[in-house]
């Protein structure tokens, strides 16, 4: 711990001591700077109805893409059909540049449903990836000892499949909200929708505030960290 802690002074001292020789606070700010207007931005209680708004629309899109995933994930373990007729369809999807989805989705779309359908969009197919790796990673002899004592396919899929992919499951929920949150911030400064924190930072750019870049930029960090860390809390439980 006492390691790390060092680790993160070092690299602040060094941010601090590079933008004092740059001396622009428009090109780099400072590290007190970024510090200080980090302090005033969480002490706005303003600003919490932009990141709740934000944090809204991205779990939205995601609790939906989760599901969507998993029922289809589940349906291509079944039958091998449509396994094959997904394929191409999430392997073209995964290779399509994020910037695509978003400027595809604000033509059809209206602003404030683009963080929706572009955080579904995105999505969709990483973590129907991650839960059809999960699925097809399980060991066949635990489901041949199924044949052996018939159940429902609903005692099949909660008692056995679930509990048996459930690591899949968390990895690939917890990376869909980190992967979430920042697209859904971009989709936000790039189709300019209000309320959100993305709307703040497009704000910031128009008026070449770097310092505010720079600490909304941290609360963006602040929130994956917190994400994962519940995520992983909740794993262990």
């Amino acid at each position: 711990m006492r390691r790390k802690v060092l680790v993160w002074l070092f690299y602040f001292i060094l941010w601090q001591g590079i933008a004092m020789m740059v001396n622009q606070s428009i090109i780099l700010p400072s590290f007190l700077d970024v510090f200080n207007r980090l302090i005033n931005i969480l002490s706005n209680g303003s600003f919490y109805n932009h990141l709740f708004i934000t944090l809204f629309r991205v779990i939205l899109g995601t609790v939906m893409a989760f599901i969507l995933s998993f029922v289809f994930a589940i349906l291509s373990y079944d039958f091998k059909i449509i396994d094959q007729a997904l394929k191409p369809l999430v392997l073209v999807s995964k290779t399509i540049p994020n910037i695509t989805y978003i400027l595809l989705v604000l033509i059809w779309f209206s602003r404030e449903m683009s963080v929706f359908f572009v955080t579904l969009l995105i999505l969709f197919p990483v973590l129907y990836t991650q839960i059809s790796t999960g699925l097809f990673g399980i060991n066949p002899e635990h489901l041949e000892l199924l044949k052996l004592y018939p159940e429902t396919y609903f005692h099949r899929l909660t008692k056995v499949i679930i509990p048996l992919i459930k690591i899949s499951l968390f990895e690939g929920l917890k990376g869909a909200l980190s992967l979430g949150f920042k697209v859904g911030v971009m989709a936000e400064i790039l189709g300019q929708v209000q309320p959100g924190l993305g709307y703040l930072m497009h704000i910031a750019r128009m008026n070449f505030e770097t310092v505010d870049l720079f600490a909304y930029t941290a609360i963006m960090i602040l929130v994956v960290i917190i994400i994962e860390k519940s995520l992983d809390q909740i794993k262990r439980g």
